[in-house]
């Protein structure tokens, strides 16, 4: 009887494999907080690795806004995405969008807001940007938006009336070349970003400085949609945990400047809640108590 509870523990496990390996694709999306140029350069390496590792063709998708990767995210038409922070909040709220995993970058799990401005220019205090040009990166972004709106919110402002003029860029690379060119007074950008521009030695760095550095938030993490298939889930998320033990995997991460990935921790979310909280209150109400 023993034996015969084995041999069908074991079919049932081959079969399972069998399964997910015989899937005709998935579709993993890279959120536009770089320029697709540099997203593509950077995570085709390691969308290669997850195909390899898994057996499962992975297709790489990318879109210009946050909200059209939660759409693929919604219907299930992407399985899963790494996506920045406010985008991964409001697909909680909105379908029930799931952490999967969270990167560890430099050995912490937080980033920042950076406010930005041209070099050469007098602006030394987030209040000096009244009456001028300021780029955001996204509607759905923390760092890219929701944190300037939350600076104004506190002094019961409202950005139509502080600026001169706002505009979208779609990604945190343009908001910096924005400033750094001329195009916009100011710009509010995800410091992961602008760090990894500093490192990479792009000019546009060189044109321009951080005037303010927000409070720390929970890292922009991988997500799954609630659409994803259990078994695949769980063979993606244990793919993307070994990669630090894999030389193999530890040299995608070394390319994509993170550390490893770790199984995920909602309460590193809560300060991003809470700021979501204070500029959407209406819409982000409940997050909370779902995470």
């Amino acid at each position: 009887m023993i034996n015969l509870k084995k041999t069908l523990m074991a079919l049932l496990i081959f079969l399972s494999i069998g399964n997910i390996s015989s899937a005709e694709e998935i579709v993993f999306a890279i959120s536009p907080m770089a320029s697709p140029v540099s997203t593509l350069s950077h995570y085709s390496d390691f969308i290669k690795y997850l195909s390899e590792k898994t057996g499962i063709k992975i297709l790489l998708k990318q879109r210009r806004k946050y909200s059209e990767i939660n759409a693929l995210l919604k219907t299930g038409e992407a399985q899963f995405a790494l996506t920045c922070t406010g985008a991964f909040l409001n697909g909680k709220y909105e379908f029930g969008l799931e952490l999967l995993s969270i990167p560890v970058i430099k050995g912490r799990t937080t980033y920042h807001s950076y406010i930005i401005v041209r070099k050469e220019s007098k602006i030394k205090d987030f209040t000096q940007l009244q009456g001028k040009v300021f780029a955001f990166t996204d509607p759905l972004s923390l760092s890219g938006r929701l944190y300037p709106l939350y600076l104004l919110d506190t002094s019961g402002l409202k950005p139509e009336e502080f600026f001169k003029k706002t505009f979208y860029t779609s990604s945190h690379e343009k908001s910096i070349e924005s400033v750094a060119y001329g195009f916009a007074d100011g710009a509010a950008v995800d410091s992961l970003i602008f760090e990894d521009m500093k490192r990479s030695g792009n000019p546009a760095i060189e044109g321009v400085k951080i005037i303010k550095i927000s409070s720390p938030y929970g890292i922009p993490p991988v997500v799954v949609s609630p659409h994803a298939p259990e078994s695949i889930k769980q063979l993606i998320l244990k793919t993307l945990i070994g990669m630090a033990d894999d030389p193999e995997g530890r040299a995608v991460l070394k390319r994509l400047q993170i550390d490893k990935f770790i199984l995920p921790n909602p309460a590193i979310y809560f300060a991003a809640v809470q700021l979501m909280k204070a500029v959407m209150q209406e819409t982000f109400h409940e997050i909370q108590k779902n995470l």
